[in-house]
C-alpha cells in the first residue's frame, strides 16, 4: 500500500518526531545525547534551517523547525538520520535501522499552534516522571535555551517575540495543561510589526505595501484570512497591507459563519 504524501506547510514550519526502530532506543548514554545535538547543529548551520524547540527523549526525539524554500524537509532529516545512524551502528557495533523508517511531521500553520507546540514539546520530560515541571532538571530539551543556560542550538527570538517576554514564556509553561492542545491566547503579546511583515513576505511572496495591493482580489482576500489566522491583528492588516478595516472584519465574520 502507497504511503501517504506528507502534507506542507504554507510556513515551512513543522513539528517533527523521530522515533526509535522497533521501539529501542535512540540513546543509551550522554554521549549518544551530545552526538545527536552536535548533528543538528552542524547540519542547521549546513542547511539554513531553524530550531525553534527541541526535545530528545531516550527512545524518541521532537523538533520544531523552520526550513528554507531552498531546503526540503526530507533533504534535513535524511541527513540527521543517516549521520546518527551511522554513528551509532559504529559505536554499538551493530547494522539495521536505528530510527523508525518513516518520521511523523506535523505542519504549523499559525503562530497560536506554534506555541501549542513548544509547550507541549517541553512538558514531555514532565510527562514522562524525569522532572517536576519544564527546565526544573532535565537537561535534553531547548527549554534551557529560553532561560539562557544552555547550549544557544535553538533560535528563540521569533517565539519570544510572540510571547513578548522571558515572564511570558515561564508563565506559559507554568499551568499544567488538560490535554495537548491548550488556550495560548492569554499568554501571547500582540506580534509586532517586524515579525508580523516578516510573515507576510513569507506567506504571500510581497515585499512591500505595493506588491500586496497588486495581488488579485480573491488572492488578498485569501491571504488576509491566512495572515489573520496566523494571529497577524485586524488594525496590523489595515495598516500593512492596506486594506480597509471594514473589508477585513467582513472577511473573518464570513469566514467563521460557514
Amino acid at each position: 500500500m502507497p504511503r501517504h504524501a506528507r502534507k506542507k506547510s504554507s510556513t515551512q514550519t513543522y513539528h517533527v518526531v523521530i522515533k526509535g526502530a522497533d521501539r529501542q532506543l535512540l540513546f543509551e548514554e550522554l554521549k549518544d545525547y551530545l552526538k545527536y545535538l552536535d548533528i543538528l547543529e552542524y547540519y542547521k548551520e549546513e542547511l539554513h534551517f531553524k530550531i525553534y524547540a527541541y526535545c530528545l527523549m531516550s527512545n524518541h526525539v521532537h523538533l520544531l523547525i523552520h526550513h528554507p524554500a531552498t531546503t526540503s524537509l526530507e533533504s534535513i532529516f535524511r541527513h540527521i538520520n543517516t549521520a546518527y545512524a551511522s554513528w551509532f551502528n559504529s559505536k554499538y557495533d551493530r547494522t539495521g535501522f536505528v530510527q523508525d523508517g518513516r518520521y511523523f511531521s506535523e505542519p504549523i500553520e499559525t503562530s497560536v499552534y506554534l506555541l501549542t507546540v513548544v509547550r507541549y514539546i517541553h512538558y514531555n520530560p514532565t510527562k514522562a516522571g524525569l522532572e517536576e515541571s519544564p527546565g526544573a532538571n532535565y537537561p535534553w530539551s531547548s527549554y534551557n535555551d529560553y532561560k539562557k543556560k544552555s547550549t544557544g542550538l535553538t533560535d528563540t527570538n521569533f517565539v519570544l517575540k510572540l510571547l513578548g517576554t522571558h515572564e511570558q514564556f515561564t508563565a506559559m509553561h507554568n499551568i499544567v495543561p488538560d490535554d495537548d492542545c491548550f488556550d495560548i491566547h492569554k499568554y501571547r503579546k500582540r506580534i509586532p510589526d517586524d515579525v508580523a511583515k516578516d510573515i507576510i513576505k513569507q506567506s504571500c511572496a510581497c515585499d512591500s505595501l505595493t506588491d500586496f495591493k497588486k495581488l488579485s482580489l480573491i488572492e488578498r482576500n485569501k491571504y488576509i484570512l491566512l495572515l489573520h489566522e496566523k494571529g497577524i491583528s485586524v488594525r496590523q492588516l489595515n495598516r500593512l497591507t492596506g486594506t480597509p478595516r471594514g473589508v477585513i472584519e467582513r472577511l473573518i465574520a464570513r469566514n467563521r459563519s460557514k
